[in-house]
């Protein structure tokens, strides 16, 4: 989260819940994998909230590189390989599982870029006002491919879902993500996962009114 130590916490707090309750709803397994996506936020914010007290009170200065890894690894690392492959999980419509397949590969070789990016280039923090702000040292040719990528591969999923629920989570994340951009662009990776932090709950509803259909269409099984 990107306000404070106590606003992250309370993140942790909120995504922790939402997603363990969406994976007790899920009856399969493609639909525990979104289920699992406020979970991986929680681990996210935990990790924020950890980074706001490192950089504020020098006696923890310590936590302050583990915390950076963590959030960045979640964030660059895991999101582009894990939202394209939760959201082709429950994809039935062969169409678009092609174009889901796709994306999943973009997403699984940004992941790799980005891993290679985490380890090969300087990563630092900062608290600016209200935010934390991430800095690293990458060309920027660099940047702004894995930055392009990375929108498509987070975004487009949802947008290309059969489920309108899931089309409706991908309009507010790519809503979130303009706003994001035009004004808090210095503080992107923090601003942009504070709003997908409060999207991903969404998913708990996806999750769960997919329960009553299931259950529908066993009803006339003997």
């Amino acid at each position: 989260m990107c306000f404070s130590a106590g606003a992250s916490f309370a993140a942790t707090g909120a995504t922790a819940v939402a997603g363990a309750a969406a994976v007790n709803w899920a009856k399969k397994p493609s639909q525990m994998l979104l289920g699992a996506i406020p979970l991986f936020f929680a681990v996210h914010q935990f990790a924020e909230g950890v980074l706001w007290v490192a950089l504020s009170n020098e006696e923890h200065a310590a936590w302050a590189q583990p915390a950076i890894s963590t959030y960045l690894i979640v964030s660059k690392v895991v999101w582009p390989a894990w939202v394209p492959l939760s959201v082709l999980a429950v994809e039935e419509d062969p169409g678009r599982r092609r174009l889901l397949s796709a994306l999943l590969i973009l997403g699984a070789v940004l992941a790799l870029a980005m891993a290679y990016g985490l380890n090969a280039y300087p990563v630092s923090a900062n608290i600016a006002g209200p935010h934390v702000q991430y800095r690293q040292d990458s060309p920027l040719p660099f940047r702004w491919i894995t930055d392009i990528a990375y929108a498509v591969a987070i975004v487009l999923p949802p947008l290309l879902s059969s489920i309108k629920l899931m089309r409706f989570v991908g309009l507010v994340l790519l809503a979130s993500l303009i706003v994001s951009k035009l004004f808090f662009y210095h503080y992107f990776a923090s601003v942009w996962c504070f709003f997908a932090a409060l999207i991903s709950v969404m998913l708990v509803v996806v999750v769960r009114t997919s329960q009553p259909r299931a259950a529908t269409a066993t009803a006339g099984v003997p």
